[in-house]
C-alpha cells in the first residue's frame, strides 16, 4: 500500500508541476455545495500539491460563484483521472480562500500573462453577455500594468482529509481508502 500512497502524491505533484506537456492530473474537477444547496462541479487547474501539508491549491476569481459557495460551506470534493492508465483519485477536504497579498502575490507572479488576463475583466464570472467578445478583458492593462486584475485573484487551498484511489488494472481492480484522523492517515483496502 505504501507504493500506492507514493503514486497518489506523485501523480498530484506531476499535475501541479506540469510544463508544456500536461499531466492527466493538471485539470481536476472540483465539486462544491451550491448556494442553493445543489451540487456544483467545475474544472480547476492544479497549481500546487503538498503531501507534507496534505494540501492542494488552485487559483480562481474571488468574484466567482465557487468562492461564494465555499464561503457558505467550505467542504469540497476533487476528482482527477488518467483514463489511459485507468486511475481515478478522489479527494475530500476543507477549502480556505486565500486573499492575503503576501500569500497570493507569489502565485500571481509565477503565473503566465495569458492565464491572468481573465482577472482583468470588469464582469463577474458567469455574467450574461450579448456576445463572447463582450466578456473579454482589455488587451492593454493600462496604468496598473502587470498587476491589473490582481484584486480579483485568490487561491483556494484545500486541506485534504480523505483520499479514494481506484486503479482499473487489467489483472484486477485495486481500490484504497485513506482518511486523516488528525494525526495520521488511516489506510484500508476497499472493494472496487
Amino acid at each position: 500500500m505504501d507504493e500506492i500512497v507514493d503514486q497518489i502524491w506523485n501523480l498530484l505533484h506531476a499535475g501541479a508541476n506540469a510544463g508544456i506537456e500536461r499531466s492527466p492530473f493538471t485539470m481536476l474537477q472540483a465539486a462544491t455545495v451550491g448556494v442553493d444547496g445543489a451540487p456544483a462541479v467545475r474544472n480547476v487547474v492544479l497549481r500546487r500539491a503538498s503531501r507534507e501539508e496534505r494540501s492542494l491549491v488552485f487559483h480562481t476569481d474571488v468574484r466567482s460563484q465557487k468562492v461564494a459557495e465555499l464561503r457558505k460551506d467550505a467542504r469540497i470534493s476533487i476528482v482527477g483521472s488518467d483514463l489511459d492508465a485507468g486511475i481515478q483519485i478522489r479527494l475530500q477536504g476543507i477549502a480556505r480562500i486565500v486573499e492575503d497579498p503576501e500569500e497570493t502575490r507569489p502565485a500571481w507572479n509565477l503565473s503566465r500573462p495569458r492565464s491572468l488576463i481573465v482577472y482583468r475583466t470588469p464582469l463577474i464570472p458567469g455574467t450574461p453577455v450579448a456576445s463572447p467578445e463582450d466578456a473579454f478583458a482589455k488587451a492593454d492593462p493600462g496604468e496598473d500594468g502587470e498587476s491589473a486584475g490582481f484584486e480579483n485573484f485568490c487561491l483556494i487551498d484545500v486541506s485534504i482529509s480523505k483520499i479514494d484511489y481506484l486503479n482499473l488494472h487489467p489483472s484486477g481492480h485495486v481500490r484504497v481508502s485513506l482518511e486523516y484522523d488528525g494525526e495520521r492517515w488511516r489506510r484500508k483496502w476497499v472493494a472496487p
